[in-house]
């Protein structure tokens, strides 16, 4: 008797818990449907505790875009964009710059799946809604932001590098630099706070000839920057900076009559988490006192 009454405690706090779940889940997520067609959800928003993650449909209810924002409808990090047919034909990524989205990247891909440098069609997201869903490039960005590793030893530096494969000044020869918030002073999660970091900068090989040893051979030292710089302190820090491309003149006349005398490229933001250890090794082995 007493097993059988168990059984039937357990069967019912199960689906309360149940039913208690899915009315939680349901608390924490925001639906909307197509207007002319409400059994067919157009944006779905799951709120989490720090953001949001936002997903679009197509009228046939294949996803559309994907990606995270922040709770003031700012978007962050990689969203992913999908055909009619549900391939994957472009990731974009964003960063939140003085409190407002930024494309920072792009990246097309054919309906193969494999990445291509240029996006020729007006769009290929075919619906009245998402048509106009664009950004003001089109090109790929082949750029490399690389950082040899997510943690390091107080004494250490951390090292990595820039290389620019998708050249934004084409008609002039042109350089690059990177600059990156120092520990002590560094940026806001928005980049907002401009005026008050201090910045360590990094110059193309081509200033920086000290390090054009380690460059492979036939390296275009103009598009090539290497990085190192230490932390002041141990804990998680969030790496942040820009890199750009630039060329200085005169130039020839543009087509108003101007002189142009330099032409700087737009910034292109990274961010990287990295743990800084102490450098001082600890033993945690047992001592034991004879």
């Amino acid at each position: 008797m007493m097993k059988n009454l168990l059984i039937i405690f357990i069967l019912t706090f199960t689906i309360i818990a149940c039913k208690q779940n899915s009315t939680e889940s349901k608390r924490n997520e925001t639906i909307d449907y197509y207007p002319n067609n409400p059994k067919v959800i157009f944006k779905k928003t799951v709120h989490l505790a720090d953001f949001d993650s936002v997903y679009y449909f197509y009228d046939n209810g294949i996803i559309f875009k994907k990606g995270k924002q922040y709770k003031e409808n700012q978007k962050f990090g990689n969203w992913k964009l999908y055909d009619r047919d549900s391939d994957l034909r472009e990731i974009r990524e964003w960063f939140t710059i003085n409190g407002k989205s930024r494309a920072n990247r792009a990246w097309n891909l054919n309906k193969e799946g494999d990445t291509i440098a240029w996006r020729h069609q007006d769009s290929i997201y075919k619906q009245a809604e998402f048509i106009n869903d664009t950004i003001p490039f089109r090109n790929t960005i082949y750029d490399i932001i690389f950082f040899n590793r997510d943690t390091v030893k107080l004494n250490e530096p951390i090292k990595g590098f820039v290389e620019i494969r998708s050249s934004v000044i084409r008609d002039q020869p042109s350089n690059i630099r990177a600059f990156i918030a120092k520990d002590s002073a560094n940026y806001n999660y928005d980049f907002s706070n401009e005026k008050e970091v201090k910045l360590a900068k990094f110059n193309d090989l081509t200033i920086d000839s000290i390090n054009q040893k380690w460059a492979g051979e036939g390296t275009d030292f103009s598009k090539l920057i290497f990085i190192g710089l230490y932390f002041d302190s141990v804990g998680e820090k969030n790496l942040r900076g820009y890199y750009q491309q630039y060329s200085f003149g005169p130039f020839e006349k543009d087509e108003n009559g101007h002189k142009i005398d330099s032409i700087i490229g737009h910034k292109i933001y990274f961010e990287r988490k990295i743990i800084v250890i102490d450098s001082i090794e600890k033993n945690h082995s047992v001592q034991h006192r004879l």
